[in-house]
């Protein structure tokens, strides 16, 4: 059968996934980044305009907080799902969706370090170095996901997620390793980081929640990033103000990776909400 296009030999998000975690020959990035560049252009053209011009590091924040504001207040029915009804067995697909994600933690970031000035590097490091454990495996964040399966009954090893988890969470994953490793600035990564370890402790609160409701013991991944992530977006902006220094820093992608993010986060967990609910409700 012959393709009709490079990006035909990638031709998922999951399969793109799996060709991030590889060394790739010519034909593979080839087709990697012709596959990619199409699903990244779909996603910047369904993006709305901010309501505003974003030119200076004010009007960035400023766009962040009322976005961040919103977020807080808003009315999302997978949110109330998760943290008032989902069962057992709802909250471990929920889980297990995300798995991909979770076992995975902050390695897609490490690609943006080397792309940034040294002292700009230091904020971001301040990140990995917390995502990482602070160099204790036990307190890994992927060490603290698997923790959460293991008390669900859940396996703990990638490859045991790999064929069944949506489309839409693989977007979610793979959106940063474009922005680290791809994205023709750094301005889209750091945008994107910046407001998503803000909103993960909005984020996560519902999960926080249904642990509670749950009895589930092995919390610490969801409570612990609800605490640390309020550092980690301060250190997301300090990394923007850094750059400021080196370069004329371009924040109207700054937002546009904000934007990217913020998209590609919702429809990953509605799509994974949507699986839970899908779920039988015995256990």
């Amino acid at each position: 059968m012959l393709l009709t296009s490079p990006g035909e030999r990638i031709g998922s998000q999951k399969n793109l996934f799996l060709k991030n975690r590889q060394v790739l020959d010519a034909a593979d990035h080839a087709a990697l980044v012709f596959y990619e560049n199409a699903w990244v252009e779909r996603v910047m053209w369904s993006l709305r305009e901010p309501e505003s011009p974003v030119t200076h590091f004010t009007d960035f924040q400023n766009q962040l907080n009322r976005a961040l504001a919103a977020a807080a207040t808003a009315d999302s029915p997978g949110s109330d799902f998760l943290a008032k009804k989902a069962n057992r067995l709802q909250f471990k697909v929920l889980v297990e969706q995300f798995a991909v994600d979770g076992l995975t933690e902050a390695q897609s970031f490490l690609a943006i370090v080397p792309r940034l000035p040294l002292t700009v590097q230091v904020p971001i490091m301040a990140i990995l170095i917390d995502e990482f454990g602070c160099g204790n495996i036990d307190f890994m964040h992927s060490r603290l996901y698997q923790r959460v399966l293991v008390e669900l009954g859940s396996p703990i090893e990638l490859a045991a997620f790999v064929s069944d988890t949506a489309e839409e969470v693989y977007e979610f994953v793979n959106i940063f390793h474009w922005m680290a490793k791809r994205a023709p600035q750094v301005e889209y990564f750091l945008g994107a980081l910046a407001w998503f370890e803000a909103i993960v402790p909005t984020f996560f609160s519902p999960y926080v929640d249904a642990c509670t409701r749950l009895g589930i013991k092995q919390h610490a991944y969801y409570s612990e990033h609800i605490h640390i992530d309020v550092y980690h977006a301060r250190s997301a902006l300090a990394a923007l103000r850094e750059l400021e220094k080196y370069q004329s820093v371009d924040y109207r992608l700054a937002w546009l990776g904000t934007c990217m993010v913020e998209d590609i986060t919702s429809r990953a967990f509605d799509a994974a909400v949507a699986r839970a609910q899908s779920a039988e409700v015995t256990l």
